[in-house]
């Protein structure tokens, strides 16, 4: 198929000259081939491809690749790369297929990126290069494709060329990316003459994505030399698995941190739930004067939220206006969730108004915010508004706002909400609505519904939705069906104390402390403990953090001296607190 341009007035400057090559048959406007290579503008580069036309120069292999090139290098134009392609009136060679292998895979399209390899191994006049497989490992690892990488791998070997590192470094870190090392990735890794720093990198990321961080940190030890993708490799292994202590020590050794490792660090900690630890990074990180890009911003809003630090969380908000970080719908969602969690629902719903793309993540996190705080009609308000203005709901949405109407006791517009999701929205309830409609109307006193929920459930009960039902129990001082339901989930979790706990509650609610002594001496029988309840506090910038019988606040003292004049002072029914 040939492609003709459309013919249309040129605003390139054209003067006529042409100049000669030494044994070439064809004239060049130097005008067109020095555009080609600034010109960026798909306007422009039609106009360019007129020329090129009328010239008799788009049959000239050079002219014609850098064409090619300069419409591939963007997903707008990705479509009218691939037609230059296929008129090609000449052999193709690998270089041209290079470019649309490497182009589609950039332009988030691997399938038709590998396509346009086989294409090419079924041709007979050309063969793959040393850049080739590059882009075809880094295609089919964003297609998650394991046939096809292997395929791939098996193409490689058998061809006669002789590849250079950087292939060989792709192929090992395709199957990184895949999970399957084992002895496959050592192989391969043997098998590179002269291995540089990105394969020692390709081979300890591939370790640690495959959780084998013995074999990780036996390499990192090996490496002859490390630059800061290797330190920030071993430390997200460490984080991964959970090993804190290892990845605190790992990060005071680095020798060169950038914001990568930085937000790495701090993002372990919050997902560890080491909420204090993460904000003392953070100052250091503000100290060493570290410049924080929009992943890094998001990490830190999320470690605010989490601990309900919002002096930190606006000074971040801050930080993205003054260094004019670009506010996307990710970022968008972060902040109205930081704010919400801060109990700020006023800046959290401005910000959500004032955001121009709204997914419905950010919906979520605005729902979220308002079912935390109680405010069921106000969800319902802004639910009913995200489906005026035709965003699909997800499992999500739903599970936010059926807490919102349980935490306000609208049961009947949580019921109605419950059973619009299959009829009208196609969302399959799972066992967390489930959950939340046996929270709903157990907060409402409507003990034996929520149990007749449970037991025609079409899926496994888990136990935290009859903790829902247990905790409505203790609430409305039902102790009968709350030692019932109590046993079935010591029966379901015996080395959860949080389940010995509930029900020792519901034993308090109705004054039977010799079954409370017993419960007791059960959990010292299974060996289970008791976790010391923890809540936490932010004054002028800085979080404080209380565990029970915890005397370390360098103020425990006159806190206590205070909790004691208080509980002084307060009584129910005579009795003292």
């Amino acid at each position: 198929m040939k492609i003709y341009a459309t013919p249309c007035p040129l605003v390139i400057p054209c003067n006529n000259t042409v100049s000669y090559k030494q044994n070439s048959p064809y004239k060049k406007p130097d005008t067109a081939i020095s555009l080609l290579q600034i010109s960026r503008n798909p306007e422009e580069l039609i106009q360019i491809h007129s020329l090129l036309i009328k010239t008799s120069l788009i049959r000239e292999k050079h002219a014609f690749g850098r064409l090619l090139l300069s419409f591939a290098s963007e997903s707008a134009t990705i479509d009218y790369a691939r037609k230059i392609f296929d008129s090609a009136e000449f052999p193709r060679n690998s270089f041209l297929y290079n470019t649309m292998i490497r182009s589609y895979s950039n332009c988030g399209d691997p399938r038709s990126a590998f396509l346009v390899y086989s294409q090419m191994v079924c041709e007979d006049s050309v063969f793959p290069d040393d850049f080739t497989f590059t882009f075809v490992f880094s295609a089919c690892s964003k297609l998650s494709s394991v046939s096809q990488g292997k395929q791939a791998h098996a193409q490689m070997i058998k061809t006669a060329f002789r590849f250079g590192t950087h292939s060989w470094n792709s192929l090992v870190d395709f199957y990184a990316k895949i999970g399957e090392m084992g002895l496959v990735g050592r192989r391969l890794f043997d098998e590179i003459e002269n291995p540089d720093i990105v394969s020692w990198n390709c081979l300890l990321d591939g370790y640690v994505k495959s959780g084998e961080l013995d074999h990780a940190r036996t390499l990192f030890d090996e490496m002859p030399s490390r630059d800061i993708v290797s330190w920030t490799t071993m430390l997200v292994g460490y984080l991964n698995a959970g090993l804190l202590s290892e990845a605190s020590h790992l990060f005071d050794e680095m020798p060169e941190r950038n914001v990568v490792s930085w937000s790495t660090m701090i993002r372990g900690y919050v997902q560890l739930g080491s909420y204090r630890e993460a904000l003392g990074l953070l100052k250091e990180m503000q100290v060493a004067g570290i410049e924080m890009d929009k992943i890094t911003v998001t990490t830190l809003l999320s470690l605010c939220a989490g601990v309900g630090a919002l002096d930190q969380g606006r000074w971040v908000h801050a930080y993205i206006d003054k260094h004019g970080i670009g506010i996307d719908a990710h970022l968008s969602t972060a902040l109205v969730d930081m704010y919400s969690k801060c109990g700020r629902l006023d800046i959290a719903l401005k910000i959500f108004r004032e955001a121009k793309d709204k997914k419905v993540f950010l919906w979520n996190a605005l729902l979220g915010g308002l079912a935390m705080h109680s405010r069921g009609k106000k969800a319902i308000e802004l639910f009913s508004e995200m489906l005026e203005g035709g965003t699909e709901p997800n499992e999500i949405t739903f599970i936010c706002i059926l807490a919102a109407c349980s935490h306000s006791g609208l049961v009947r517009d949580g019921l109605r909400i419950f059973h619009s999701m299959g009829k009208d929205h196609n969302v399959v309830p799972t066992v967390e609505h489930y959950g939340c409609v046996v929270d709903l109307l157990g907060r409402a006193g409507l003990l034996y519904y929520a149990l007749q929920i449970i037991e025609n459930m079409p899926m496994l009960v888990d136990s935290n939705v009859w903790r829902a039902l247990l905790g409505a129990c203790r609430l409305h001082g039902n102790v009968e069906l709350g030692e019932q339901v109590g046993r079935i989930l010591i029966e379901m979790e015996p080395l959860n104390d949080g389940n010995y706990v509930l029900l020792s509650n519901i034993y308090a609610t109705g004054n039977r402390w010799e079954d409370i002594k017993k419960l007791r001496r059960e959990m010292k029988a299974r060996g289970v403990r008791k976790t010391p309840g923890c809540s936490s506090i932010e004054l002028n910038g800085v979080v404080h953090e209380f565990v029970v019988e915890d005397h370390s606040h360098p103020k425990s003292p006159e806190i206590y001296e205070l909790l004691n004049e208080m509980a002084n002072h307060l009584s129910w029914d005579g009795n003292e607190l």
